[in-house]
């Protein structure tokens, strides 16, 4: 067994490949959420897990299971793979999964991917500002002019995102600078964030993973700049990338910006608006600033909206809205019980969290009439979930059951026996032995932090790309 590099993973070759072990610090397995990984990443780990010893095969992955025997306060996951791609593929997801905000302990994950997929596909909550959809493909065109061996090219794209870092870092902190603080430490560079959806936009052609691309990229050079007889480029010619507006001069040499060019808004929306045309995303590039000032996806005025949207919305704020009390139970459940069994002082936080239950009451009995008549019918809600993801029967079976309570006595959810038991019994369902409502040595490894918040499907990012959108069309830049 080798020892693990900086970043935890493990491994070992077998005869059928390499079985490799990956610890994800401070999380249980069975409540990592995929709210920051790409669209596509997040139908492999679907595909792929969590089981264990399962043969679910997406490219050279085998298997992606979850290690669970007694309790300990780390979680480990296992997979088999064949080459370096499948290993740094899989890695890629674990190290997004480490992101704050990936802990769902009741399971609800499934149903915001679904529709964080249908307001804003190709998003991530680890990615920050529009033009990195440009800095990835312009710094990976520089690589193929310059016929970058594939021994030198892992290397080489490295150090030119951290020269990226390097170009962007006068604009300060909190300003999107992915690396800002870690600088060429970062461990994950803007390439792995955004390379899923540059994909999913059509702005990256081929289907690989960035180490696929290393490895096929002499062959990848040869094809793209193939000529006929005629020295024209020759229609079998194959290209990563689709055709984008050229970089600006000195690129990676001066300080850069974040401030799209008119030519580069229009390139980006184009794909948006051919690949994703009924999205939240791609309607909202043509009204950028009046979308982005929308708190939420459902205050994005419906009437610029069509009537398909306009339905996709009314059930994600249904959900979202009535799916924020359970989370707020489940934090209220586990400071009463940390009280009870460490005698821990959790009186602020239970305070804290009585408030926001009270402020949700008051949200829930405000549209009581027509949440309740969408409860009622519920079927239409996971009928159109179901073309996006597949959804478990347990997932929806508590779903149905919290969004039914919510409706039917709001002011006396919080304190409902039955509601109570329907959590504690789906986080023991979800975690076994890792359930901190139900295993007293779990429970002592809470940090008395909250988990959860109301669901908003990846909203902040779409007002971060929206704002710099309109920036570059309504200001002419």
């Amino acid at each position: 067994m080798r020892r693990p590099d900086r970043s935890g993973w493990s491994g070992r070759r077998g005869h059928e490949g390499r079985l490799c072990q990956r610890t994800v610090a401070g999380q249980k397995p069975e409540e990592l959420q995929t709210g920051g990984l790409p669209d596509e990443d997040v139908a492999l780990l679907a595909r792929c897990g969590p089981r264990l010893g399962g043969r679910s095969r997406h490219g050279s992955v085998v298997w992606v299971g979850v290690m669970m025997t007694t309790y300990a306060p780390q979680s480990s996951l296992g997979w088999l793979d064949f080459d370096a791609a499948a290993s740094e593929r899989v890695g890629t997801l674990m190290r997004a999964l480490e992101e704050p905000g990936t802990l769902d302990p009741i399971g609800l994950g499934s149903v915001r991917d679904a529709f964080s997929a249908m307001i804003a596909p190709g998003t991530a909550t680890i990615q920050t500002r529009l033009r990195y959809f440009l800095f990835v493909p312009w710094i990976c065109q520089a690589i193929e002019r310059e016929r970058v061996s594939t021994a030198r090219f892992r290397a080489r794209l490295r150090d030119d995102e951290a020269r990226l870092i390097d170009c962007l870092r006068h604009l300060g902190p909190n300003n999107g600078v992915q690396g800002f603080t870690a600088g060429h430490d970062l461990q994950r560079m803007p390439s792995e964030a955004y390379w899923g959806g540059l994909g999913t936009w059509g702005i990256r052609r081929l289907d690989y993973s960035i180490s696929e691309y290393g490895k096929r990229l002499p062959a990848l050079c040869r094809m793209s700049s193939a000529r006929d007889d005629d020295g024209n480029p020759s229609a079998t010619g194959v290209s990563m990338w689709s055709p984008l507006t050229p970089p600006p001069d000195r690129f990676l040499d001066e300080d850069a910006s974040f401030e799209l060019t008119s030519d580069e808004a229009l390139l980006l929306t184009d794909h948006l608006r051919r690949l994703h045309g009924a999205s939240l995303l791609a309607a909202a590039t043509s009204f950028p600033a009046e979308a982005a000032a929308a708190p939420m996806p459902w205050d994005v005025p419906p009437h610029l909206l069509t009537p398909e949207l306009r339905e996709i919305l009314r059930h994600a704020r249904n959900v979202s809205e009535l799916t924020l009390g359970p989370q707020l139970v489940y934090n209220l459940l586990l400071a009463r019980r940390a009280n009870e069994e460490f005698g821990w002082d959790t009186s602020m936080l239970e305070d804290r969290l009585l408030v926001s239950l009270g402020d949700w009451t008051g949200v829930v009995g405000a549209r009581h009439a027509e949440l309740q008549t969408w409860v009622g019918d519920i079927d239409s809600f996971w009928a159109l979930v179901a073309r996006h993801a597949n959804i478990t029967e347990p997932t929806k079976s508590f779903v149905g059951s919290m969004v039914a309570s919510a409706t039917s006595n709001p002011s006396g959810f919080a304190e409902d026996s039955r509601v109570h038991g329907l959590i504690r019994d789906r986080e023991i369902r979800l975690k076994s032995k890792r359930a901190r409502l139900a295993n007293r040595t779990a429970l002592e490894n809470w940090n008395q932090q909250p988990f959860g918040a109301q669901l908003s499907y990846r909203w902040s990012i779409v007002q971060s790309y929206l704002d710099d959108l309109s920036a570059a069309l309504e200001g002419g830049a």
